[in-house]
């Protein structure tokens, strides 16, 4: 078994990884960067050698680990000696979780529950002034903000779900293109060029509303090219563990585009040709349920339900969640199934308009929990 074979479940705390990050050996050391509101210590490395850096940290957001299993499948890796050519033209600052705090407790919070993507004006908590330490220290050339997305986004107008998303932070709040942020809109049209061939239809381009509080449109209005990467959901995968193979995949496309260039053979209009998101999915569709409400029957009839996840344990539930029902529901699913094929009795009662027990026990038997 290698290092990273521990790393498939979306909970992913740093009692977990920081054993991980411990072992390796080859990589130089191990510095502590920063203390986390708890006084968890907030790890980074400095890998390669080259004369563009490139700062890349994950998981300010606790919940959000896809990106940071990347991130150690990148660092087992350069471990093993793969990528070492791509190493001498770059140097990469690295943070795997800047929330440990959040991560320990499957929060998308810190200890103080403050979203750290709204901290980076005033700089009240211990995570956003360590990152801006490094940023302040390090001056890259590049930033990459990597982030988590909910399974209800598709890539474009009921698209196919939105596996990996991007952005080029605006720097504004016209909306400029910058020479900084016209470099991160090059780059992320390099890396969607390459990943069509894998995941062709499933790359989408998150909102660009500006907001000077969220760490990418700060260091974007500082004139360095920042992208946010977000992982996504692929069909069937809620651990992710085929979405963490894809964001590596374009964090090493990026890497070797920096490398090379080759970014700037793009144009803006190719960033500006991914599709934008849409909140087009939900997680389950139940069809051709029977609903008696307020004495009420209401036949055939949709019910939408999105998973929750909750953290039981050491692992991740994904508990399903009752959102609405209707006889013509229009948008899309993951999945859908007929009420007719389980062993369930119809009508379902609604006692108030929240999920009644019955319903509650339907999903949990649908989804084996």
């Amino acid at each position: 078994m290698s290092l990273i074979d521990n790393f498939t479940d979306r909970y992913l705390p740093p009692d977990k990884l920081n054993p991980f990050l411990w072992s390796l050996k080859n990589l130089g050391n191990l510095n502590v960067l920063g203390y986390s509101q708890e006084k968890r210590p907030i790890y980074g490395y400095k890998v390669g050698k080259g004369p563009l850096k490139v700062l890349i940290w994950s998981q300010m957001h606790g919940n959000e680990s896809t990106t940071t299993k990347a991130i150690i499948d990148l660092l087992y890796l350069i471990e093993s000696g793969n990528h070492l050519n791509l190493l001498k033209g770059i140097k990469l600052i690295i943070i795997p979780q800047l929330n440990p705090d959040g991560a320990a407790i499957y929060s998308r919070y810190n200890a103080n529950s403050v979203d750290l993507n709204r901290d980076f004006v005033n700089l009240t908590q211990s995570e956003s002034k360590t990152l801006m330490k490094v940023f302040n220290k390090t001056n890259p050339d590049f930033c990459f903000n990597l982030h988590g997305q909910r399974t209800i986004y598709s890539a474009g107008k009921m698209g196919l779900p939105a596996t990996l998303s991007f952005l080029a932070p605006a720097s504004d709040d016209k909306g400029t293109i910058s020479k900084s942020r016209e470099n991160s809109m090059k780059l992320i049209a390099s890396i969607n060029s390459s990943m069509q061939r894998d995941i062709p239809n499933q790359i989408g381009r998150f909102d660009d509303s500006f907001n000077i509080n969220c760490i990418g449109d700060k260091l974007s209005s500082l004139g360095v090219p920042t992208i946010l990467f977000e992982a996504g959901h692929y069909p069937e995968d809620y651990n992710r563990n085929i979405t963490r193979k894809h964001i590596l995949s374009a964090i090493l496309i990026a890497l070797e585009s920096i490398v090379s260039n080759s970014y700037d053979t793009f144009l803006v209009d190719d960033y500006f040709n991914i599709p934008e998101n849409n909140k087009d999915y939900c997680d389950l569709v139940i069809e051709d349920v029977d609903i008696i409400e307020n004495k009420n029957l209401h036949k055939n009839q949709d019910l939408v339900v999105n998973f929750k996840e909750i953290l039981k344990g050491s692992k991740i539930d994904f508990e399903p969640e009752f959102i609405s029902y209707s006889d013509s529901y229009s948008a899309l699913a993951h999945k859908k199934i007929s009420f007719k094929s389980l062993n369930f009795s119809n009508p379902i009662h609604f006692e108030t308009i929240n999920e009644s027990v019955q319903i509650k026990n339907t999903l949990k038997k649908l989804l084996n929990m």
